[in-house]
């Protein structure tokens, strides 16, 4: 007799289970069809049943009184247990979806801010002799040597932002008093100003001080359109304010050379014999720039760029010059003009979020003015009629130094 195969007992196991056995003699196909008659009476006998079940138990109920048994469900139902969601079962501080940011966008609508500034400024005065050596015309001090220290100044802003990230803003910077001075001693050789004007100025000068002095003023008024963008890789904000509007700036210039010389006649007499040149320099226009911002945590990094082309108005005054002896060489004088000017701002801040509206920042500043009228440059030793009733500008100046101050966002 041969062996049974797989396909025989895969289906003969089925009819063994329920106590059904083959008949001698049958085949594989009649063994087949009854096995799968059988089994679906079985499985349409268990559906049957488990569906007229939760019937029959309410029926009984309702008859005998007693309660229902629950079904197999119902205590599962009753038996689940709620998880408790304080606390998630993963991170949320960081979402994985690119872009997506975790921290919430910056929706401050008003800013103001207030800076104490510690700028320098350096000399761009045309090179010259302004104190010379009598007899030998050997410049003692030129006009490029008093150097500028670190002058006091302040710096405000206010602005509003609306909810179409669009915003304004007014804005304030002051250099006031920042000082250049350059002086010599000597009686070999005496000192004089350069000729022709000199040698009729002094007589017998021992000591000569040059000093310049200038004091700076600018306000504006833009307006702005804003952009927000989450930067993934750094986990911060970016922030870019566009901006453009109206830029004034107001630069006084003064400039002086001082001369002591004693009297030929009486050396216990001495005199101080001043020249002293103004200028005013009011500068109107446009300009435009940005100010990008990144924020994260209780920082941020904060910097600007502004360009401006502004004409300016400008004017230089000259006062009465007077010899040593007190007569008058020259009268005041004066001669204004115009001239195209241009502006450069540069700020980089960083800051520190003290509370969620007040910052404190630090920082670090680059300004050019070009197109203006110096002080040094007016100075006119000649001795002729029409000496000091020139316009000498396309000067300029570059300013730099700190910030240290406060902010508020609100």
């Amino acid at each position: 007799m041969r062996p049974e195969s797989p396909s025989e007992k895969q289906w003969q196991n089925p009819l063994s289970r329920v106590g059904v056995k083959p008949a001698e003699g049958e085949s594989l196909s009649t063994r087949r069809n009854r096995g799968a008659w059988l089994m679906a009476a079985i499985t349409t006998t268990n559906t049957l049943c488990r569906s007229l079940l939760p019937a029959f138990l309410a029926a009984a109920a309702l008859l005998g009184g007693t309660p229902p048994r629950s079904t197999r469900a119902e205590e599962l139902a009753t038996n689940l247990e709620l998880v408790p969601m304080q606390e998630p079962a993963y991170d949320l501080t960081y979402v994985a979806a690119c872009g997506v940011p975790p921290v919430a966008e910056p929706l401050w609508t008003s800013y103001a801010l207030t800076d104490a500034l510690f700028w320098g400024r350096d000399n761009q005065a045309v090179n010259r002799p302004l104190v010379v050596g009598v007899g030998t015309n050997a410049p003692l001090i030129s006009a490029r040597e008093p150097q500028f220290a670190v002058a006091p100044g302040v710096r405000a802003f206010y602005g509003q932002r609306s909810p179409c990230e669009c915003g304004w803003e007014i804005g304030y910077f002051g250099i006031y008093g920042a000082t250049a001075s350059r002086s010599v001693v000597t009686m070999d050789p005496f000192l004089q100003m350069p000729e022709p004007i000199g040698q009729s100025m002094t007589s017998n000068g021992e000591q000569a001080t040059v000093k310049y002095t200038t004091v700076i003023n600018s306000a504006e008024a833009n307006a702005f359109l804003t952009r927000h963008e989450w930067r993934d890789h750094s986990q911060s904000w970016l922030t870019v304010d566009w901006l453009a509007g109206f830029r004034y700036v107001g630069v006084e210039d003064n400039a002086s050379i001082l001369m002591d010389s004693c009297q030929a006649d009486d050396p216990e007499l001495r005199t101080t014999v001043p020249y002293s040149v103004r200028t005013r320099n009011n500068m109107f226009g446009g300009q435009i720039g940005v100010r990008p911002r990144w924020t994260w945590d209780r920082w941020a990094l904060e910097g600007w760029a502004k360009a401006g082309l502004l004409g300016n108005s400008q004017k230089q005054i000259q006062d009465p010059l007077i010899d040593y002896t007190g007569f008058q060489q020259r009268p005041g004088l004066s001669a204004t003009g115009s001239e195209t000017a241009f502006i450069g701002d540069i700020n980089l801040s960083v800051i520190y979020r003290l509370t969620d509206v007040w910052g404190i920042r630090a920082g670090y500043n680059v300004v050019w003015i070009d197109g203006l009228a110096l002080a040094p440059n007016q100075f006119a030793f000649g001795a002729t009629d029409v000496a000091g009733t020139a316009l000498a500008s396309s000067g300029g100046m570059f300013l730099s130094g700190a910030n240290l101050g406060l902010e508020a966002r609100w």
